[in-house]
Protein backbone atom coordinates (compact mmCIF):
# COMPACT_ATOMS: atom_id res chain seq x y z
CA UNK A 1 0.00 0.00 0.00
CA UNK A 2 1.14 3.56 -0.69
CA UNK A 3 -0.22 6.96 0.15
CA UNK A 4 -0.52 9.33 3.08
CA UNK A 5 -1.88 7.65 6.20
CA UNK A 6 -3.00 9.21 9.48
CA UNK A 7 -0.71 12.19 9.95
CA UNK A 8 -3.56 14.70 9.96
CA UNK A 9 -2.58 16.33 13.24
CA UNK A 10 1.03 16.87 12.18
CA UNK A 11 -0.10 18.07 8.76
CA UNK A 12 -2.47 20.61 10.30
CA UNK A 13 0.33 21.99 12.48
CA UNK A 14 2.65 22.47 9.51
CA UNK A 15 -0.06 24.09 7.42
CA UNK A 16 -0.88 26.45 10.29
CA UNK A 17 2.78 27.41 10.50
CA UNK A 18 2.90 28.10 6.77
CA UNK A 19 -0.22 30.25 6.97
CA UNK A 20 1.11 32.49 9.72
CA UNK A 21 1.84 36.19 9.06
CA UNK A 22 5.03 35.84 11.07
CA UNK A 23 8.15 33.74 10.60
CA UNK A 24 7.97 30.12 11.67
CA UNK A 25 10.63 27.51 12.40
CA UNK A 26 9.67 23.84 12.70
CA UNK A 27 11.77 20.80 13.59
CA UNK A 28 10.32 17.49 12.42
CA UNK A 29 12.15 14.54 13.91
CA UNK A 30 11.81 10.82 14.43
CA UNK A 31 13.43 7.54 13.60
CA UNK A 32 14.00 6.64 9.98
CA UNK A 33 11.10 5.06 8.04
CA UNK A 34 8.46 6.84 10.13
CA UNK A 35 7.20 8.93 7.21
CA UNK A 36 8.82 12.33 7.82
CA UNK A 37 9.57 12.85 4.13
CA UNK A 38 6.04 11.87 3.12
CA UNK A 39 4.65 14.31 5.68
CA UNK A 40 6.88 17.14 4.48
CA UNK A 41 5.99 16.63 0.83
CA UNK A 42 2.29 16.33 1.58
CA UNK A 43 2.37 19.58 3.54
CA UNK A 44 3.41 21.58 0.44
CA UNK A 45 1.55 19.59 -2.20
CA UNK A 46 -0.66 22.50 -3.32
CA UNK A 47 1.76 25.37 -2.66
CA UNK A 48 3.70 27.38 -5.25
CA UNK A 49 5.97 29.16 -2.74
CA UNK A 50 7.73 26.14 -1.27
CA UNK A 51 11.28 24.86 -1.72
CA UNK A 52 11.81 21.21 -0.87
CA UNK A 53 15.39 19.97 -0.67
CA UNK A 54 16.29 16.43 0.32
CA UNK A 55 19.84 16.53 1.61
CA UNK A 56 22.20 13.70 0.82
CA UNK A 57 25.72 12.85 1.84
CA UNK A 58 28.31 14.60 -0.30
CA UNK A 59 30.72 17.50 -0.24
CA UNK A 60 29.59 20.91 0.94
CA UNK A 61 29.93 22.33 -2.58
CA UNK A 62 27.77 19.52 -3.99
CA UNK A 63 25.11 20.10 -1.37
CA UNK A 64 24.92 23.85 -1.99
CA UNK A 65 24.75 23.32 -5.76
CA UNK A 66 21.93 20.81 -5.38
CA UNK A 67 20.05 23.12 -3.03
CA UNK A 68 20.30 26.00 -5.51
CA UNK A 69 19.05 23.79 -8.35
CA UNK A 70 15.99 22.75 -6.35
CA UNK A 71 15.26 26.26 -5.08
CA UNK A 72 15.64 27.78 -8.56
CA UNK A 73 12.63 25.81 -9.78
CA UNK A 74 10.49 28.06 -7.58
CA UNK A 75 12.70 31.14 -7.15
CA UNK A 76 14.94 31.54 -10.27
CA UNK A 77 16.59 34.61 -8.78
CA UNK A 78 18.48 32.47 -6.29
CA UNK A 79 20.99 31.59 -9.02
CA UNK A 80 22.32 35.16 -8.77
CA UNK A 81 23.00 34.85 -5.04
CA UNK A 82 26.45 34.10 -3.69
CA UNK A 83 26.82 30.33 -3.24
CA UNK A 84 26.99 30.30 0.54
CA UNK A 85 24.31 29.12 2.96
CA UNK A 86 23.78 32.42 4.77
CA UNK A 87 22.93 34.62 1.75
CA UNK A 88 20.91 31.79 0.19
CA UNK A 89 18.75 31.39 3.29
CA UNK A 90 18.43 35.17 3.62
CA UNK A 91 17.22 35.46 0.03
CA UNK A 92 14.53 32.82 0.54
CA UNK A 93 13.44 34.35 3.84
CA UNK A 94 12.96 37.71 2.13
CA UNK A 95 10.65 35.98 -0.40
CA UNK A 96 8.48 34.69 2.48
CA UNK A 97 9.27 31.21 1.16
CA UNK A 98 8.45 27.90 2.77
CA UNK A 99 11.81 26.11 2.93
CA UNK A 100 12.00 22.41 3.82
CA UNK A 101 15.43 20.89 4.38
CA UNK A 102 14.90 17.15 4.63
CA UNK A 103 17.63 15.26 6.54
CA UNK A 104 19.25 18.43 7.84
CA UNK A 105 21.99 16.49 9.71
CA UNK A 106 23.56 15.47 6.38
CA UNK A 107 24.32 19.13 5.68
CA UNK A 108 25.74 19.69 9.16
CA UNK A 109 28.12 16.76 8.71
CA UNK A 110 29.85 18.80 5.98
CA UNK A 111 29.19 22.31 7.36
CA UNK A 112 29.22 22.09 11.13
CA UNK A 113 28.57 25.83 11.48
CA UNK A 114 25.24 25.54 9.64
CA UNK A 115 22.99 25.61 12.76
CA UNK A 116 24.74 28.81 13.86
CA UNK A 117 24.43 30.25 10.35
CA UNK A 118 20.71 29.54 10.36
CA UNK A 119 20.48 31.08 13.81
CA UNK A 120 21.97 34.32 12.50
CA UNK A 121 19.64 34.32 9.51
CA UNK A 122 16.72 33.78 11.86
CA UNK A 123 17.71 36.52 14.29
CA UNK A 124 18.69 39.17 11.72
CA UNK A 125 16.51 38.53 8.67
CA UNK A 126 13.83 35.87 8.97
CA UNK A 127 12.06 37.15 12.08
CA UNK A 128 10.83 40.21 10.18
CA UNK A 129 9.32 38.06 7.40
CA UNK A 130 6.54 35.50 6.95
CA UNK A 131 8.91 32.75 5.90
CA UNK A 132 8.74 29.20 7.27
CA UNK A 133 11.75 26.95 7.66
CA UNK A 134 11.23 23.23 8.30
CA UNK A 135 14.18 21.05 9.30
CA UNK A 136 13.72 17.29 9.36
CA UNK A 137 16.07 14.59 10.58
CA UNK A 138 16.29 10.89 11.37
CA UNK A 139 19.47 11.27 13.44
CA UNK A 140 17.56 11.98 16.62
CA UNK A 141 20.59 12.76 18.77
CA UNK A 142 21.85 15.27 16.23
CA UNK A 143 18.46 16.99 15.91
CA UNK A 144 18.42 17.48 19.67
CA UNK A 145 21.99 18.76 19.59
CA UNK A 146 21.26 21.33 16.87
CA UNK A 147 17.77 22.52 17.74
CA UNK A 148 16.00 20.96 20.72
CA UNK A 149 18.40 20.96 23.68
CA UNK A 150 19.04 24.02 25.82
CA UNK A 151 22.56 24.52 24.45
CA UNK A 152 21.56 24.05 20.79
CA UNK A 153 22.14 27.02 18.43
CA UNK A 154 18.49 27.01 17.35
CA UNK A 155 17.06 26.41 20.81
CA UNK A 156 14.33 28.90 21.59
CA UNK A 157 13.78 29.75 17.91
CA UNK A 158 11.43 26.84 17.23
CA UNK A 159 7.89 28.20 16.99
CA UNK A 160 5.89 27.60 20.17
CA UNK A 161 2.32 28.23 18.97
CA UNK A 162 1.46 26.09 17.18
CA UNK A 163 4.23 23.90 18.50
CA UNK A 164 6.88 23.65 15.79
CA UNK A 165 8.58 20.67 17.43
CA UNK A 166 6.93 17.72 15.70
CA UNK A 167 7.89 14.18 16.59
CA UNK A 168 6.80 11.69 13.95
CA UNK A 169 6.28 8.38 15.71
CA UNK A 170 4.62 5.05 15.14
CA UNK A 171 1.09 4.77 13.82
CA UNK A 172 -1.55 3.58 16.22
CA UNK A 173 -3.35 0.32 15.54
CA UNK A 174 -6.41 1.90 13.89
CA UNK A 175 -4.26 3.76 11.35
CA UNK A 176 -2.02 0.74 10.75
CA UNK A 177 -5.04 -1.32 9.75
CA UNK A 178 -5.18 0.66 6.50
CA UNK A 179 -2.21 -1.43 5.37
CA UNK A 180 -3.92 -4.83 5.77
CA UNK A 181 -7.69 -4.33 5.83
CA UNK A 182 -8.45 -7.82 4.45
CA UNK A 183 -7.13 -9.63 7.51
CA UNK A 184 -9.51 -10.91 10.17
CA UNK A 185 -9.22 -9.13 13.56
CA UNK A 186 -7.01 -11.76 15.20
CA UNK A 187 -4.59 -11.72 12.29
CA UNK A 188 -4.59 -7.91 12.32
CA UNK A 189 -3.53 -7.99 15.96
CA UNK A 190 -0.81 -10.55 15.25
CA UNK A 191 0.51 -8.60 12.26
CA UNK A 192 0.60 -5.36 14.25
CA UNK A 193 2.30 -7.29 17.06
CA UNK A 194 5.12 -8.25 14.69
CA UNK A 195 5.50 -5.23 12.40
CA UNK A 196 4.33 -2.46 14.74
CA UNK A 197 3.32 0.99 13.56
CA UNK A 198 6.29 2.10 11.46
CA UNK A 199 4.81 3.01 8.06
CA UNK A 200 7.69 1.66 6.00
CA UNK A 201 7.55 -1.68 7.81
CA UNK A 202 3.81 -1.87 7.24
CA UNK A 203 4.23 -1.20 3.53
CA UNK A 204 6.17 -4.45 3.35
CA UNK A 205 3.04 -6.36 4.45
CA UNK A 206 0.65 -7.74 1.85
CA UNK A 207 -2.76 -8.90 3.04
CA UNK A 208 -2.88 -11.11 -0.05
CA UNK A 209 -0.35 -13.25 1.81
CA UNK A 210 -0.58 -14.94 5.19
CA UNK A 211 1.32 -13.65 8.19
CA UNK A 212 3.68 -16.60 7.80
CA UNK A 213 4.42 -15.62 4.21
CA UNK A 214 4.97 -11.97 5.13
CA UNK A 215 7.28 -12.76 8.04
CA UNK A 216 9.25 -15.30 6.01
CA UNK A 217 9.64 -13.00 3.01
CA UNK A 218 10.57 -9.82 4.86
CA UNK A 219 12.32 -10.94 8.06
CA UNK A 220 13.56 -14.52 7.95
CA UNK A 221 15.26 -14.59 4.57
CA UNK A 222 18.71 -13.06 4.24
CA UNK A 223 17.51 -10.94 1.32
CA UNK A 224 14.31 -9.87 3.10
CA UNK A 225 13.67 -6.15 3.06
CA UNK A 226 13.54 -5.94 6.88
CA UNK A 227 16.03 -8.70 7.68
CA UNK A 228 18.75 -6.26 8.73
CA UNK A 229 16.56 -3.28 9.64
CA UNK A 230 17.09 -3.14 13.44
CA UNK A 231 20.82 -3.67 12.98
CA UNK A 232 21.00 -0.85 10.43
CA UNK A 233 19.06 1.55 12.68
CA UNK A 234 21.32 0.88 15.66
CA UNK A 235 24.50 1.31 13.61
CA UNK A 236 23.24 4.62 12.21
CA UNK A 237 22.24 6.08 15.55
CA UNK A 238 24.60 4.68 18.18
CA UNK A 239 28.16 3.99 19.16
CA UNK A 240 29.26 0.94 21.18
CA UNK A 241 26.60 -0.97 19.26
CA UNK A 242 27.56 -4.33 20.77
CA UNK A 243 26.37 -3.17 24.19
CA UNK A 244 23.02 -2.04 22.82
CA UNK A 245 22.61 -5.39 21.07
CA UNK A 246 23.26 -7.18 24.34
CA UNK A 247 20.77 -5.00 26.22
CA UNK A 248 18.03 -5.45 23.63
CA UNK A 249 18.62 -9.19 23.52
CA UNK A 250 18.28 -9.29 27.30
CA UNK A 251 15.01 -7.34 27.10
CA UNK A 252 13.71 -9.64 24.36
CA UNK A 253 14.36 -12.62 26.63
CA UNK A 254 11.93 -11.18 29.18
CA UNK A 255 14.19 -9.26 31.56
CA UNK A 256 12.47 -6.03 32.58
CA UNK A 257 13.96 -4.77 35.85
CA UNK A 258 17.23 -2.86 35.55
CA UNK A 259 19.32 -5.38 37.47
CA UNK A 260 17.82 -8.27 35.44
CA UNK A 261 18.59 -6.51 32.15
CA UNK A 262 22.16 -5.82 33.22
CA UNK A 263 22.71 -9.41 34.31
CA UNK A 264 21.23 -10.77 31.08
CA UNK A 265 23.36 -8.40 29.00
CA UNK A 266 26.55 -9.09 30.92
CA UNK A 267 27.21 -5.47 31.86
CA UNK A 268 27.28 -3.66 35.18
CA UNK A 269 24.02 -2.25 36.49
CA UNK A 270 25.72 1.07 37.27
CA UNK A 271 26.57 1.68 33.60
CA UNK A 272 23.21 0.51 32.23
CA UNK A 273 21.30 3.76 32.73
CA UNK A 274 23.17 5.66 30.01
CA UNK A 275 22.39 3.01 27.38
CA UNK A 276 18.75 2.71 28.42
CA UNK A 277 18.35 6.49 28.13
CA UNK A 278 19.71 6.47 24.58
CA UNK A 279 17.41 3.64 23.53
CA UNK A 280 14.50 5.47 25.12
CA UNK A 281 15.38 8.65 23.18
CA UNK A 282 15.17 6.60 19.99
CA UNK A 283 11.74 5.28 21.07
CA UNK A 284 13.08 1.72 20.78
CA UNK A 285 12.40 0.98 24.44
CA UNK A 286 10.10 2.51 27.04
CA UNK A 287 9.75 2.43 30.79
CA UNK A 288 6.47 1.52 32.45
CA UNK A 289 5.24 2.00 36.00
CA UNK A 290 2.25 0.55 37.86
CA UNK A 291 -0.66 2.75 36.82
CA UNK A 292 -1.42 3.77 40.41
CA UNK A 293 2.04 5.13 41.33
CA UNK A 294 3.75 8.45 40.64
CA UNK A 295 6.63 7.73 38.21
CA UNK A 296 8.62 10.64 39.65
CA UNK A 297 8.61 9.00 43.09
CA UNK A 298 8.58 5.30 42.25
CA UNK A 299 11.44 2.86 41.74
CA UNK A 300 9.14 0.17 40.33
CA UNK A 301 9.78 1.02 36.69
CA UNK A 302 10.22 -1.82 34.21
CA UNK A 303 11.57 -1.61 30.68
CA UNK A 304 10.22 -3.17 27.52
CA UNK A 305 11.10 -2.95 23.84
CA UNK A 306 8.56 -0.48 22.46
CA UNK A 307 8.96 -1.27 18.78
CA UNK A 308 7.35 -4.66 18.00
CA UNK A 309 9.60 -5.32 15.01
CA UNK A 310 12.71 -4.80 17.16
CA UNK A 311 11.21 -7.08 19.80
CA UNK A 312 10.49 -9.74 17.18
CA UNK A 313 13.93 -9.40 15.60
CA UNK A 314 15.85 -9.75 18.85
CA UNK A 315 13.71 -12.67 20.00
CA UNK A 316 13.43 -14.64 16.77
CA UNK A 317 15.91 -13.41 14.16
CA UNK A 318 19.11 -12.12 15.76
CA UNK A 319 21.76 -14.83 15.53
CA UNK A 320 19.35 -17.43 14.10
CA UNK A 321 19.47 -16.88 10.33
CA UNK A 322 21.49 -20.03 9.65
CA UNK A 323 19.08 -22.07 11.74
CA UNK A 324 16.13 -20.90 9.64
CA UNK A 325 17.99 -21.89 6.50
CA UNK A 326 18.54 -25.39 7.89
CA UNK A 327 14.81 -25.73 8.64
CA UNK A 328 13.89 -24.36 5.21
CA UNK A 329 10.16 -24.19 4.51
CA UNK A 330 9.35 -25.47 8.01
CA UNK A 331 11.25 -22.68 9.80
CA UNK A 332 8.25 -20.51 10.63
CA UNK A 333 6.00 -23.41 11.63
CA UNK A 334 8.64 -25.08 13.81
CA UNK A 335 10.55 -22.15 15.32
CA UNK A 336 8.17 -19.19 15.47
CA UNK A 337 4.52 -20.18 15.32
CA UNK A 338 4.50 -22.15 18.62
CA UNK A 339 5.62 -19.02 20.51
CA UNK A 340 3.88 -16.35 18.46
CA UNK A 341 0.66 -16.11 20.49
CA UNK A 342 2.66 -15.55 23.64
CA UNK A 343 4.85 -13.01 21.83
CA UNK A 344 1.86 -11.00 20.59
CA UNK A 345 0.10 -11.09 23.96
CA UNK A 346 1.83 -7.87 25.06
CA UNK A 347 0.46 -6.03 22.04
CA UNK A 348 -3.01 -7.45 22.64
CA UNK A 349 -2.82 -6.32 26.24
CA UNK A 350 -2.05 -2.74 25.18
CA UNK A 351 -4.90 -2.76 22.67
CA UNK A 352 -7.27 -3.97 25.37
CA UNK A 353 -6.15 -1.16 27.67
CA UNK A 354 -7.00 1.28 24.89
CA UNK A 355 -10.34 -0.44 24.24
CA UNK A 356 -11.40 0.14 27.85
CA UNK A 357 -11.52 3.87 27.14
CA UNK A 358 -14.08 3.29 24.40
CA UNK A 359 -16.04 0.55 26.14
CA UNK A 360 -16.55 2.50 29.38
CA UNK A 361 -15.98 6.10 28.30
CA UNK A 362 -19.66 7.02 28.44
CA UNK A 363 -20.05 5.55 31.90
CA UNK A 364 -16.80 6.61 33.59
CA UNK A 365 -14.29 9.41 33.41
CA UNK A 366 -10.84 7.90 33.78
CA UNK A 367 -8.28 9.87 35.77
CA UNK A 368 -5.36 7.80 34.45
CA UNK A 369 -4.73 6.07 31.15
CA UNK A 370 -5.50 2.36 31.67
CA UNK A 371 -2.30 0.43 32.21
CA UNK A 372 -0.60 -2.44 34.03
CA UNK A 373 -0.35 -2.86 37.74
CA UNK A 374 2.02 -5.01 39.77
CA UNK A 375 3.48 -5.17 43.26
CA UNK A 376 6.64 -6.54 44.76
CA UNK A 377 5.07 -9.85 45.73
CA UNK A 378 4.44 -11.22 42.26
CA UNK A 379 0.86 -10.08 41.78
CA UNK A 380 0.09 -8.44 38.44
CA UNK A 381 -3.00 -7.24 36.57
CA UNK A 382 -3.05 -6.54 32.84
CA UNK A 383 -5.54 -3.67 32.92
CA UNK A 384 -6.17 -1.23 35.76
CA UNK A 385 -8.15 1.95 35.09
CA UNK A 386 -8.96 4.33 38.00
CA UNK A 387 -12.00 6.57 37.55
CA UNK A 388 -12.99 9.87 39.12
CA UNK A 389 -15.81 8.10 40.96
CA UNK A 390 -15.94 5.07 43.20
CA UNK A 391 -15.08 2.52 40.51
CA UNK A 392 -11.83 0.79 39.61
CA UNK A 393 -11.96 -1.08 36.30
CA UNK A 394 -9.65 -4.11 36.26
CA UNK A 395 -9.12 -6.75 33.63
CA UNK A 396 -7.09 -9.56 32.12
CA UNK A 397 -6.21 -9.99 28.44
CA UNK A 398 -5.48 -13.47 27.05
CA UNK A 399 -4.32 -14.09 23.50
CA UNK A 400 -4.04 -17.83 23.96
CA UNK A 401 -5.58 -20.53 21.78
CA UNK A 402 -7.81 -21.84 24.60
CA UNK A 403 -10.99 -20.30 25.97
CA UNK A 404 -10.54 -18.18 29.10
CA UNK A 405 -11.68 -20.12 32.15
CA UNK A 406 -13.14 -19.23 35.53
CA UNK A 407 -9.71 -19.53 37.15
CA UNK A 408 -8.64 -16.32 35.38
CA UNK A 409 -11.65 -14.47 36.79
CA UNK A 410 -11.05 -15.81 40.30
CA UNK A 411 -7.40 -14.71 40.24
CA UNK A 412 -8.40 -11.26 38.96
CA UNK A 413 -10.92 -10.83 41.76
CA UNK A 414 -8.29 -11.83 44.30
CA UNK A 415 -5.58 -9.53 42.90
CA UNK A 416 -7.92 -6.54 42.49
CA UNK A 417 -8.16 -6.11 46.25
CA UNK A 418 -4.37 -5.65 46.40
CA UNK A 419 -4.32 -2.62 44.11
CA UNK A 420 -3.23 0.45 46.06
CA UNK A 421 -6.05 2.79 44.98
CA UNK A 422 -9.05 4.28 46.76
CA UNK A 423 -11.68 6.80 45.67
CA UNK A 424 -11.40 10.39 46.90
CA UNK A 425 -14.07 9.55 49.44
CA UNK A 426 -11.61 7.21 51.15
CA UNK A 427 -13.95 4.23 50.90
CA UNK A 428 -13.12 0.90 49.29
CA UNK A 429 -13.58 0.96 45.53
CA UNK A 430 -16.33 -0.70 43.56
CA UNK A 431 -14.82 -3.08 41.02
CA UNK A 432 -15.82 -3.72 37.46
CA UNK A 433 -14.14 -6.75 35.95
CA UNK A 434 -13.22 -7.15 32.28
CA UNK A 435 -11.94 -10.22 30.48
CA UNK A 436 -10.54 -10.03 26.96
CA UNK A 437 -9.97 -13.19 24.93
CA UNK A 438 -8.84 -14.25 21.51
CA UNK A 439 -10.54 -17.63 21.81
CA UNK A 440 -13.72 -16.96 23.73
CA UNK A 441 -14.72 -18.06 27.22
CA UNK A 442 -15.73 -21.24 28.97
CA UNK A 443 -19.39 -21.83 29.74
CA UNK A 444 -18.73 -21.07 33.42
CA UNK A 445 -17.42 -17.60 32.58
CA UNK A 446 -20.26 -16.93 30.11
CA UNK A 447 -22.79 -17.97 32.76
CA UNK A 448 -21.18 -15.71 35.37
CA UNK A 449 -21.31 -12.73 33.01
CA UNK A 450 -25.00 -13.33 32.32
CA UNK A 451 -25.78 -13.30 36.04
CA UNK A 452 -23.60 -10.36 37.16
CA UNK A 453 -23.65 -6.65 36.35
CA UNK A 454 -19.95 -6.08 37.21
CA UNK A 455 -18.39 -8.51 34.70
CA UNK A 456 -17.82 -7.72 31.02
CA UNK A 457 -16.47 -10.05 28.33
CA UNK A 458 -14.78 -8.94 25.12
CA UNK A 459 -13.54 -10.99 22.17
CA UNK A 460 -10.69 -9.94 19.90
CA UNK A 461 -13.33 -8.89 17.36
CA UNK A 462 -14.85 -6.61 20.01
CA UNK A 463 -11.47 -5.06 20.80
CA UNK A 464 -10.63 -4.32 17.18
CA UNK A 465 -14.12 -2.94 16.62
CA UNK A 466 -13.87 -0.60 19.62
CA UNK A 467 -10.53 0.93 18.70
CA UNK A 468 -11.06 1.23 14.96
CA UNK A 469 -14.67 2.48 14.72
Amino acid sequence: MTGFVNRERELERLEELYGSDTAALAVVWGRRRMGKTTLAIESIRDRDDAVYYQATRGTADQQIASFINDAAEVYPGITRIREEWEPLFEFLAEQDAVVIVDEFPYLVEQTDALPSILQRVWDHTAEATATAFVLTGSAIGMMHEYALEGTAPLYGRVTKSPNGEIEVGSLRFAAAMAFFPEYAPAEQVMTYGVFGGTPEYLRAVSDNESLEENVTRTLLRRDGGLHEEPENVLHRELEEVDRYFAILKSLAEGNRAQNEIAQGAGITSSSLGYYLDRLNDLRIIERHYPVTVDPARSRKGRYTIADPLFQFWFRFVYGRTARYEVYGEDAYADLIEPDLSDFVSGTFEQLCQHAVLYAFGDEHRFVEEPGNWWNGNGSEIDIVAPTNGETLVVGEAKFQQDAVGYDVLSQLESDASLVDWHPDSGTDPDYEYTLFSRSGFTSAVDEAASERDDLYLFTVDDVVGLITE
